[in-house]
């Protein structure tokens, strides 16, 4: 048994895992949009196809590429469909870069690609040389090969470091979640012939900080480092401090699953987003496992799923149109975010509400450096009339199952006011509830306090 780590938690942190384990991947999710052309995988060529894919997937996964792992099949869908098989035979950056530029031009409306974003079509043109070059355009056939001769997983990270940009040193996460999705069966792909036991689990942000929670670490201020909201570019640079840690939270998953440690990957993705701004502490720790936990056995579902396209309401509240098209309120707000350099993420996980119905509630806005009380805090713009009723009695439910972990702060036009107090007189809905007039000034003050 890993030292330091109760058993309790120990108990918790392997049944969460277990009920958790079967959550696709956002990368691999083919029930949200857009769906992978390639997919399901029924034939041979659909395979290969998917193993050149999921690499450019996990090369992009690094959100000063891409901005979030949502994006990154938005653009690859883009790619596709403006440039057809030249998203896999391109290898001259110049290729890629007008089509790079006016998906960067679309997303804006919706979201931002990351700070190093022009490094993007080298990635690419990287991924697709070490295929062509290296593999021999089948990478399925490449690693059955190595396979075959005793090679591991690891050899295979070694090689990409040395080939494709952005997945070496402190990048060599990238490779091990590629594996995953590659190697591990359902919700995985198994696709490739390597055994899962000898998997690393990725060391992300996420992962590290249930790494630190769960007092793995040597590094006393790490809790401290991982919750500071701009870290400096050097802070990964220690690749040799972050290879330990990695071998150490991987000897702690085959601790609790020996033939499969990666089983833990996607949840620990969960579970440190969730934790993201939180106290990375046994304690904590311990307290989010038990409501994951808890709310799984209330809902037999899981609490979330993390969105890649997500559909909006018009104001009408009857079509569905594209991201990016809010009601006059959500593009007030949006862009007054923006001006103020306030981070949030829109519309970014849909939670699930019950188990009957299938309800489920979208936030609108996320703003993961605010705080109430020890809670995230949630901006729902609201100025549609029509089903009213129906909105305040979902993000009543919202609170009843998530009041302890986020504040809801409603904004809405100052003619509604009345009528919500007269529908929810006990506030059940909302934590807050702010008149367009003035929610501005309001949340200056919000954030001074």
């Amino acid at each position: 048994m890993i030292e330091g780590v109760a058993v309790s938690i120990r108990d918790l942190m392997k049944l969460y895992v277990e009920t958790y384990s079967s959550v696709r991947d956002i990368e691999l999710d083919d029930q949200l949009n857009p769906k992978p052309w390639f997919m399901p995988l029924i034939s041979e060529d659909s395979k290969r196809e998917a193993a050149h894919y999921f690499l450019l997937a996990a090369a992009l996964s690094d959100f000063k590429l891409t901005g979030n792992p949502r994006n990154i099949r938005l653009l690859l869908s883009h790619l596709h469909t403006k440039l057809g098989g030249k998203l896999y035979t391109a290898r001259n950056p110049s290729d890629l870069a007008s089509e790079l530029a006016r998906f960067g031009q679309d997303i804006k409306n919706f979201d931002r690609l990351g700070v190093a974003k022009s490094e993007i079509a080298e990635v690419i043109c990287s991924v697709n040389q070490f295929v062509h070059m290296k593999a021999g355009g089948d990478l399925i056939k490449y690693t059955t090969e190595l396979a075959s001769k005793g090679r591991k997983p690891k050899d295979l990270v070694e090689q990409l470091s040395y080939t494709v940009k952005r997945m070496n040193k402190q990048h060599k996460s990238k490779s091990w979640l590629y594996l995953r999705w590659m190697v591990r069966s359902y919700p995985d792909l198994a696709i490739l012939p390597y055994s899962p036991k000898d998997l690393m689990v990725p060391l992300t942000t996420p992962s590290y900080r249930v790494f630190a929670a769960l007092g793995l670490s040597d590094n006393e201020n790490l809790p401290f480092e991982l919750s500071v909201k701009n870290r400096p570019d050097s802070w990964w640079s220690n690749t040799a401090e972050f290879d330990a840690d990695a071998e150490r939270l991987t000897e702690f998953a085959r601790s609790l699953f020996p033939d499969d440690p990666a089983i833990v990957d996607f949840p620990f993705f969960i579970l440190g987003t969730w934790l993201e701004y939180s106290d990375l502490t046994p304690t904590s720790l311990q307290n989010s496992l038990g409501f994951f936990i808890k709310k799984h056995r209330e809902l037999m579902q899981p609490l979330m799923r993390y969105l890649t396209v997500v559909y909006h309401y018009n104001r009408a509240g009857e079509a569905i149109v594209e991201p990016g098209a809010f009601t006059a309120l959500e593009r007030d707000v949006y862009d007054f975010l923006k001006r103020k350099q306030v981070v949030f993420s829109y519309e970014f996980m849909e939670f699930n509400l019950t188990q009957e119905t299938g309800l489920t509630y979208k936030p609108d806005f996320l703003l993961p450096q605010f705080t109430n009380k020890g809670r995230k805090v949630l901006l729902e713009p609201h100025g549609v009339k029509t089903n009213m009723m129906q909105f305040l009695v979902k993000t009543s439910i919202f609170r009843r199952h998530f009041g302890k972990y986020f504040c809801l702060i409603l904004i809405v036009p100052d003619d509604f006011v009345e009528l919500i107090d007269r529908l929810d007189p006990m506030h059940r809905s909302h934590d807050f509830m702010w008149k367009q007039s003035n929610y501005k000034i309001q949340l200056e003050n919000f954030q001074r306090t």
